[in-house]
């Protein structure tokens, strides 16, 4: 077997602290490291591992101390940094964390049964709320803002604030589209369309339904039918297709579920 390379040859030993200790341990056993890279890595790893594989004791509140912590210091470093480059790159880094945070709070992922609490996804929102203000100082493109809104969108539709989540769903359609049609995709909700044209088009209907607007069902349905065609018509993007199929379908039960008691 080949020895790790760093970080990951730290996994091990994040893990029993969090497991023994909890998240206080390990952003502890990271800040001993004087490094601001390897800081850095570690809590990409952190965020990535503690959220994706198996730990004792697995809850999303130590996730959130110790990524919490990742995003600070990311922006400890942007603030010291003398060249603008870098201030931009560091506060990147905070925003990325935080992107990928708020995304592994959410409750729309197939097949997650990972019990999420109200606090777990006002604390989503607002990270997605920070992501849209950092990804408008950056200067962002319209694809990171439409991720931004899905965000935002998807835990005010977990919360049930159902009006926020249309309104927030609507801007990540927006800037999808404009997304789809600089990429030179397919920018409408239709087979072999755009990935996130389509998703958006799905999560769109889902809020207008929730607010009880019955054409919502077919905005969703017509999200739903594109992604099916696309999988039986399209090979290349049937693995695509196919996720965001069995995401539509995962939040509708689980949104639906609890309004339908």
């Amino acid at each position: 077997m080949t020895e790790k390379e760093f970080p990951e040859n730290h996994w091990d030993e994040m893990r029993r602290l969090m497991e023994e200790k909890g998240a206080k341990a390990v952003i502890g056993f990271i800040g001993d490291f004087s490094d601001d890279l390897q800081r850095r890595k570690l809590y990409a790893l952190s965020n990535q591992a503690f959220s994706m594989r198996d730990w004792k004791g697995k809850n999303f509140d130590d996730l959130v101390r110790v990524v919490e912590k990742g995003i600070a210091e990311g922006l400890r470093q942007a603030d010291a940094a003398d060249d603008p480059e870098i201030t931009a790159k560091r506060t990147d880094y905070a925003n990325a964390l935080s992107y990928n945070l708020s995304a592994n709070l959410a409750e729309c992922w197939p097949g997650d049964e990972d019990p999420r609490e109200k606090r777990h996804f006002s604390k989503g929102l607002e990270l997605a709320k920070r992501c849209v203000a950092w990804r408008e100082e950056l200067k962002k493109g319209p694809g990171p803002f439409s991720m931004a809104y899905w965000a935002c969108g998807m835990h005010n539709l977990s919360l049930g604030d159902y009006n926020a989540a249309r309104a927030d769903f609507e801007k990540s359609l927006d800037f999808a589209v404009r997304n789809a049609e600089e990429a030179g995709n397919i920018a409408e909700c239709a087979p072999g369309g755009d990935f996130s044209v389509i998703l958006g088009h799905g999560y769109l209907g889902l809020a207008r339904l929730a607010e009880g607007d019955e054409k919502g069902e077919g905005v969703y349905q017509r999200a739903v039918e594109a992604f099916e065609k696309t999988v039986e018509t399209v090979p290349e993007q049937k693995d695509d297709a196919q996720f965001g199929l069995d995401q539509l379908r995962w939040v509708e039960r689980r949104v639906f579920g609890r309004l339908r008691g």
